[in-house]
């Protein structure tokens, strides 16, 4: 295997040489131009990203290592490629002169269509790099988890001069800061650090109106901003002045995210209502979806006769994986992933929408105590592995669990139908008629009944997705579905989740999530 720091630098040369090419023909016509300046642009975040791994590789964890190894060959040899489609379409460096020929010779009819085909290599480069910088996205997010004092002494020096994806996983790691902080200081004591997150219980917002088929609301501020709304109720065992701090410090890292990497939505702040739900996180919609329409992933489940091609699917159900990355680098755990906590926010001209993951009122971090209790909402349980089942669960939740969940909403994608049945004045009606599971959900033996459940969702994985989806996306389903079990393809061996900073488990589900991105062509990613 290629040593990785060796890979780093071949990528930075030829990183290098892309950037010197692109500068010989920076008098291009203009559409040809603007793909270069795009391909410009994504080198210079990937070259600080690819330089900080270089330059730490001895502080990561080997699993990490191995990982981003691939990712640094498939990267050099994207580079490479590229560097050669140019030459062959542009010329050598030295031959600027190619350009300025076909300008001068070249009648207007064949420069044309020489800059309509030189535009389409030049994307067909932009395309793939794109598509490696969003497989290695959730890759670099795990950074902030790492606790090396080496790394996050240079995160912490480089964020305010370098690109926006080394200052995101700084910013990270300082709400990450902030957040320990508190663990052994008081409410008060700290509240200083954080005080702005709280708007105050006479923040203005109005013209409220629940997403329907989702657990969260839409409104507009008194700037005329939208918002989405999440409400935060105390749950059995958990005091106020704790359920505070809990919340200030989930809306102190999800202020410091970035939609197009995170795929969530940044927190503008927390509303202390006085009442119940006590706490309203109020989370922006980005400038550009300002007049989106936004709908739960199970309002568009529901519409059936709705027919979503094999890439809207993916994309979306990449996206979903793509939060969760992000949530437990960001050592958070969601404990509530259903279709009616995903919301999409739809254009006019667009078919499926962008998908943000919201509902945070049953999150945890994962270093804190967690409440062993839970609910017999079987429309709720059937994301959930057996183990965290009903009244008393049995184990405490982990991000794996969170895995489970996901592959469960996956599979609904995959499938596009929803397992849960709504009537018409919007109330669950019972479960849908392809997932026969009524007589379980009566059984005395509810653990059992839960442990059939999932082997249902398995084999209903297996026997009807690939006919829809592709091999690749089942496995993808399948082994989220059985992440817990003691022979699951995700984690072979309990070393996969030992490790101190969770990074071998993040690791393990990018590699298997990870598979569709490189096997089916994505839209943006």
């Amino acid at each position: 295997m290629t040593d990785a720091v060796s890979l780093g630098f071949q990528s930075a040369e030829t990183g290098k040489e892309i950037y010197k090419r692109c500068k010989t023909y920076h008098h291009a016509d203009e559409e040809v131009r603007q793909a270069i300046l795009e391909i410009d642009s994504y080198w210079f975040t990937i070259e600080d990203q690819v330089r900080f791994l270089r330059d730490h590789w001895e502080f990561f964890d080997d699993r990490y290592q191995v990982h981003s190894n691939n990712l640094l060959g498939e990267l050099q040899r994207n580079l490479q490629a590229a560097v050669d489609l140019i030459d062959n379409v542009l010329g050598e460096p030295e031959d600027s002169s190619v350009w300025t020929e076909i300008r001068s010779k070249k009648g207007d009819t064949r420069r044309g269509k020489w800059t309509v085909y030189t535009k389409k290599q030049l994307n067909l480069i932009l395309a793939k790099i794109e598509k490696w910088h969003h497989r290695f996205d959730p890759t670099w997010f795990l950074l902030s988890r790492m606790s090396d004092k080496n790394v996050g002494r240079d995160f912490e020096n480089s964020r305010d001069g370098d690109s926006g994806a080394i200052s995101t996983v700084a910013k990270l790691r300082e709400a990450h800061g902030e957040s320990q902080t508190t663990l052994v200081s008081s409410i008060s004591s700290s509240a200083s650090s954080s005080s702005s997150l709280f708007l105050g219980k006479d923040y203005e917002l109005r013209d409220i109106k629940v997403i329907p088929l989702a657990h969260s609301s839409m409104g507009l501020t008194s700037e005329g901003r939208r918002v989405i709304i999440d409400h935060y109720f105390l749950r059995n065992g958990v005091d106020f002045r704790t359920a505070k701090k809990d919340v200030r410090d989930l809306a102190s890292i999800l202020s410091r995210v970035d939609p197009a990497f995170s795929s969530l939505l940044p927190c503008k702040g927390v509303v202390e209502t006085g009442s119940e739900p006590p706490f309203q996180m109020i989370f922006t919609i980005p400038r550009t979806m300002s007049r989106y329409v936004p709908c739960s992933l199970r309002s568009a489940l529901l519409r059936t006769k709705d027919d979503f091609d094999l890439n809207e699917r993916v994309h979306l159900a990449v996206s979903l994986a793509r939060s969760v990355v992000f949530l437990h680098a960001s050592r958070i755990v969601h404990k509530n992933i259903t279709p009616e906590n995903i919301v999409l926010l739809r254009s006019e001209n667009e078919t499926l929408g962008t998908p943000f993951l919201v509902g945070f009122e049953r999150f945890r971090f994962d270093e804190r105590r967690t409440n062993m209790t839970g609910d017999d909402n079987w429309e709720r349980n059937i994301y959930r592995h057996p183990q965290r089942q009903g009244l008393q669960p049995e184990e405490v939740y982990s991000m794996r669990h969170d895995i489970y969940s996901v592959g469960v909403c996956l599979l609904e994608i995959g499938l596009w139908t929803s397992f849960v049945k709504y009537s018409d004045d919007l109330q669950v009606s019972g479960p849908d008629s392809d997932l026969p599971i009524d007589a379980l959900l009566t059984a005395k033996n509810k653990r059992r009944a839960a442990v059939e459940i999932k082997a249902l969702l398995i084999e209903k994985a297996m026997t009807h997705l690939p006919r829809t989806m592709g091999k690749i996306y089942t496995d993808v389903v399948v082994s989220c579905l059985t992440c817990l079990d003691n022979d699951s393809p995700l984690f072979r061996k309990p070393s996969d989740f030992e490790d101190d900073d969770g990074i071998v488990v993040g690791v393990r589900y990018i590699e298997k999530v990870g598979q569709i991105l490189r096997t089916i062509g994505v839209k943006g990613g």
